[in-house]
């Protein structure tokens, strides 16, 4: 379908700009883009910060619980921005809406980002937090036994490797999955048709995803490790449930898809929903797109059920 006319103002920006500016800028001006599209942040029982230590850094997570007594279910939440952008604010109000309609608690973790922390040490990081979580749920007052994990962007990216590293480990149980428009195959080689029909012209480029994982790698050849492109794995079956989102301008889209089919192969439940006229980064854009507002509703509805199949 047409691109939806919402967006059409927003693309007037040159975004290969962005990618001259000195790395500080380049930040501040990725989180201020947003300001005018995430929505108002809602009240909900309680926020706090906290500070975890990892084998990387020290980590500032953010803690957002509902109203009531609890224990309550845990979305662990991992934002995007092409692993160099990117932090707790930028998706601060769209957590509180995810308490508020889950009625779960909502983790925030802001991970360290490239290039100062090159891969693999996000995935490490994240991992990390994702286990002192589980191992701390009776402080966080949360069930660990209902914990779920998901991101935008590459915050899927690190969603769908930790939930495989999850599988692998048995350290920690995931009960479900949420990518949103994530990068799962970092050079773009098992699916790449989107990333060539949307090259250009939606904010994010396939020129701009190239930049990034440079960024992020410290060699292109490590895009073959599955701990970077999940895409890659080996296997996919006994995989926490997963909710799969993609946009139809998006360069991404393709491989988000591929996914889903290879985890439904494999035996994995997958709740896989295209949003058309839509570009990356849709789903942060709840003032502004009714896409967004139902993408988000869609991913509450899924985090509920699957935190009462449990139960």
């Amino acid at each position: 379908m047409p691109l939806n006319p919402t967006l059409n103002k927003l693309l007037e920006t040159d975004f290969e700009q962005l990618y001259a500016l000195p790395l500080d800028q380049q930040r501040e001006w990725y989180a201020a883009s947003w300001d005018d599209c995430k929505g108002s942040p809602e009240e909900v029982g309680a926020v706090y910060d906290l500070i975890v230590t990892t084998s990387v850094r020290d980590t500032r997570v953010r803690v957002y619980s509902p109203a009531g007594f609890g224990p309550h279910p845990a979305l662990i939440w991992i934002h995007g921005g092409g692993f160099v952008f990117g932090n707790i604010e930028v998706y601060d109000p769209l957590c509180r809406t995810i308490v508020n309609t889950a009625n779960c608690t909502v983790i925030s973790i802001e991970y360290g980002l490239s290039p100062e922390h090159k891969f693999p040490e996000p995935v490490e990081e994240c991992y990390q937090i994702v286990k002192w979580i589980s191992d701390h749920a009776d402080k966080l007052n949360i069930l660990p036994d209902l914990i779920a994990i998901g991101g935008d962007s590459v915050g899927g990216t690190l969603s769908a490797v930790i939930s495989q590293l999850s599988r692998d480990k048995g350290e920690f149980k995931l009960v479900y999955q949420l990518m949103i428009n994530a990068m799962l195959d970092l050079m773009g080689e098992t699916n790449p048709k989107s990333r060539v029909d949307n090259a250009v012209g939606y904010r994010l480029t396939t020129k701009g995803i190239e930049w990034f994982v440079r960024q992020y790698l410290n060699e292109l050849s490590e895009a073959k490790n599955p701990l970077a492109s999940p895409l890659l794995a080996g296997s996919f079956g006994e995989l926490p449930p997963a909710c799969i989102i993609t946009s139809e301008f998006d360069p991404l889209r393709d491989e988000g898809e591929l996914y889903a089919q290879r985890l439904a192969a494999a035996g994995v439940d997958v709740c896989l929903k295209r949003y058309d006229g839509v570009i990356h980064g849709f789903f942060n854009m709840q003032m502004t797109l009714e896409e967004a507002r139902d993408a988000l509703a869609l991913v509450c509805t899924q985090l509920s059920k699957a935190f009462n199949e449990v139960l």
